[in-house]
């Protein structure tokens, strides 16, 4: 114990609060940057699952396009919804052979000035035969 009077004394009081500010502060960015990286992960995969499930049902014998856009939504009704859910536009087409299926978006970022997440994911299906 320092026997001088408080006023003559010098030193470093207060500066370990400073780093701990600055030390959380960071930790607080990654952990956020990491939790917008799994977000962004699971739209990812939302996405590819819907898209996926409405090619296989717009492949099928007597449907198309818009069985395929029906199936996509009801399936991101599911998963996905809110600023995410508004930001990704998806569609449909088929042709004799094929059903294809698109998506493109952008997850948005959660901290000012961060760039969103581009989205761009395509999928297609080749039609059952006629028998």
């Amino acid at each position: 114990m320092d026997s001088r009077p408080a006023a003559d004394r010098v030193g470093d009081e207060g500066l370990a609060s400073i780093q701990f500010v600055v030390a959380a502060g960071l930790a607080m960015l990654l952990v956020v940057g990491m939790i917008q990286v799994v977000t962004y992960q699971y739209v990812r995969g939302a996405v590819m699952t819907a898209l996926e499930r409405g090619v296989r049902v717009g492949s099928v014998i007597g449907t198309g396009a818009a069985e395929c856009r029906a199936a996509i939504a009801d399936s991101l009704a599911e998963v996905l919804g809110g600023v995410v859910g508004e930001s990704v536009v998806v569609d449909c087409a088929d042709d004799s052979e094929w059903v294809q299926a698109w998506a493109r978006g952008t997850v948005p970022a959660w901290l000012p000035g961060w760039e969103g997440f581009s989205l761009h994911i395509e999928t297609a299906a080749r039609r059952e035969p006629v028998p």
